[in-house]
């Protein structure tokens, strides 16, 4: 049989990898991560596991500073992010909290590393897909910001083995029990979703970090995502859908919302507070012609993000995004719900910031497209959600 998770191996060589970056080995961190003309486990590049407060990144800035010629090769290597953030911490330079490598490199006044990343570039945003395509969805490569989470953070949110045969939702639920059975387990979790958040925004760390109760973390979990003002959901969505991209690479911000992620999923899926909605709902967006062409009749997808959509149809409107690239056509999709699933929209307006109606999809909810048309200046597409 073949597996459904490498959470467990995966881990193990995360640990390695990071420790070899420490010590100032980047020969091992080649051997895992690959270079430029050979890559291999890039989507870790940017991976700051739950017992580290660099990325490998900012261990290249110092080692770099201290001789060793490996920030040009990291550098060159797809996926790289030179904007990747350190966690909360204090090195011997002084505080390095939420630091930039450029950041890192100037604590220590190292101007010729300073030098190398400035004349450093990032890619330029390209266009992400909403939808995977349901034929040969593999849940596990597909929910790659999950599974790389769990491998990050295995000893605190599954410490026991995890059986390879188990698909990603079951180990979900495994570690949504276990949570449930005692105050050390979820507080140990909320602290490590706190601690990773930090590196995006300070006041939704202190918020969840507050958290004295499950109940009160998964509130903060919910209000966190539907609060506007600080668009947490423009950049998680942004990194679930980033999932879908080919040689996957997830930035230093997508694997700072990893804990996150898991988390919020784990309540969309088993959270009784949040019940199951069969009803109509409805979600409005802006997207590209090449992306709203995909949605034809009879096709079958994945929505790989948490997504958001409304009972009131007066709700639907097209949430703000963090991408660099912007949608042009505007599609109201109307979806039945009354099929029976895993899958259907959780009804979170009891603790959402605000009063929208708003129905929530767990990650991974599969649709086929029932009907399409053009009304006005929208594109209407009538979707119906699978079973499996």
């Amino acid at each position: 049989m073949a597996k459904r998770n490498d959470i467990d191996t995966e881990s193990e060589i995360i640990n390695s990898l990071l420790l070899a970056a420490k010590g100032g080995e980047f020969k091992i961190v080649w051997t895992i991560i690959g270079t430029e003309s050979h890559p291999r486990k890039t989507y870790l590049i940017n991976v700051i596991p739950e017992n580290r407060r660099w990325g490998i990144i900012h261990q290249a800035v110092y080692w770099e500073g201290k001789g060793k010629e490996v920030l040009r090769t990291l550098l060159a290597i797809p996926g790289c992010d030179i904007n990747s953030r350190t966690k909360a911490c204090t090195s011997e330079c002084g505080d390095t909290s939420r630091q930039t490598p450029a950041q890192v490199a100037d604590a220590y006044r190292y101007t010729n590393v300073r030098a190398i990343l400035d004349s450093a570039t990032m890619p330029k945003d390209s266009l992400v897909h909403t939808l995977q395509p349901y034929e040969n969805y593999n849940e596990q490569a597909a929910l790659g910001l999950l599974t790389v989470t769990l491998a990050a953070y295995k000893k605190t949110f599954h410490p026991s083995p995890i059986d390879p045969n188990k698909d990603i939702v079951t180990v979900l639920a495994d570690i949504w029990r276990d949570l449930l059975s005692s105050d050390v387990r979820w507080k140990a979790i909320r602290d490590a979703v706190a601690d990773a958040v930090y590196i995006i925004n300070e006041e939704n760390s202190n918020n969840i970090k507050k958290s004295e109760n499950t109940e009160q973390l998964f509130l903060s979990i919910i209000q966190t995502y539907t609060l506007e003002e600080n668009y947490m959901y423009t950049y998680l969505n942004m990194a679930f859908r980033r999932q879908s991209q080919t040689n996957y690479s997830p930035t230093g911000d997508d694997l700072a919302l990893g804990p996150y992620a898991v988390v919020y999923q784990m309540l969309l899926l088993f959270w009784p507070m949040v019940p199951k909605e069969n009803r109509t709902t409805y979600r409005k967006m802006m997207l590209l012609k090449e992306d709203c062409d995909k949605y034809t009749i009879g096709t079958k997808f994945v929505w790989q993000s948490v997504v958001s959509s409304s009972t009131v149809l007066a709700k639907a409107v097209p949430f703000p995004t963090c991408s660099g690239v912007k949608g042009e056509y505007s599609i109201l999709f109307t979806i039945d719900n009354s099929t029976s699933s895993s899958w259907q929209p959780r009804n979170i307006e009891n603790y959402a910031s605000y009063m929208e109606h708003e129905r929530t999809y767990p990650a991974g909810a599969r649709f086929v497209v029932t009907g399409r048309s053009k009304k006005g200046g929208d594109i209407h597409v009538n979707l119906r959600l699978l079973q499996k």
